[in-house]
């Protein structure tokens, strides 16, 4: 788990404790069955009509990288490594790249690689690598574009839960023993559109959009690499060019 997402945790348990306690004391008046399944029963309807079902088992898949997000390759390790492909490539040549592209883990720096040592000319590679990028950023979007849609549709059920209460509260006026009950609905359904929303599906969809933003950049970061090795550039002229990218702080920690 990522300390921010241990940090929202703590904060979150803070604010229960501190601002709800009768919550602690008695959790049950907060818990409503049929208010949560209006919610979200009827936000995930919405989602499936409103999106392709291909794409909805992403928005399920996807679940695990916001939780657990996979280790990623850090820039400065991706310019060290395209930096020591260029050696190899200026002084033995670009099939001599072939071992060194086994040894890669990174589906994209071993395509990218693959490229090269093929032969194939330099707008090919470029417009191959850039479209692969564009595809993948198309597919974020729309998974994102999920988490967003949610974060719209739980508040609108949340009021439609809240309306559906208070026609039953009007509906029961002459017997009290059923108002409160309805009320209850009223009230919950509405505090758990916004919870949904504002506690899950808001953060979810931003969570997913600045990692699919990182990860676009590094595969920039490596094509434009790639792109000088293709040119026959040398090594310090790829290092230099590279380092330009990077914020001052990773700057810093490459000189140390």
């Amino acid at each position: 788990m990522e300390l921010n997402l241990l940090l929202a945790v703590i904060t979150l348990s803070l604010v229960v404790v501190i601002g709800l306690p009768d919550l602690l004391q008695d959790p049950g008046s907060y818990l409503h069955g049929p208010s949560a399944l209006i919610v979200m029963v009827g936000s995930i309807s919405s989602l499936l009509i409103s999106s392709k079902f291909k794409n909805f088992k992403k928005f399920l898949y996807v679940l695990k990288f916001i939780i657990l997000p996979p280790k990623k390759t850090a820039p400065i390790d991706a310019i060290h490594l395209i930096v020591n492909l260029s050696k190899i490539s200026k002084s033995k040549g670009k099939q001599a790249l072939m071992p060194e592209m086994e040894k890669m883990k990174d589906p994209f720096m071993k395509f990218s690689v693959q490229l090269i040592t093929e032969k194939l000319d330099y707008d090919f590679i470029k417009t191959t690598l850039y479209n692969d990028i564009s595809e993948m950023e198309n597919r974020h979007d729309h998974v994102a574009n999920m988490y967003k849609n949610m974060s719209q549709f739980t508040p609108i059920f949340g009021m439609i839960g809240t309306i559906i209460g208070l026609i039953q509260v009007l509906k029961n006026l002459e017997d009290p023993s059923k108002i409160g009950p309805a009320m209850a609905l009223a009230l919950v359904t509405t505090l758990y559109g916004g919870v949904f929303s504002g506690l899950i599906f808001v953060p979810f969809n931003q969570k997913l959009r600045t990692m699919s933003e990182e990860e676009a950049f590094l595969k920039k970061l490596q094509t434009e690499g790639i792109l000088l090795i293709v040119k026959d550039e040398i090594p310090l002229k790829v290092e230099k060019y590279l380092m330009s990218f990077l914020e001052a702080e990773a700057k810093l920690k490459k000189k140390k």
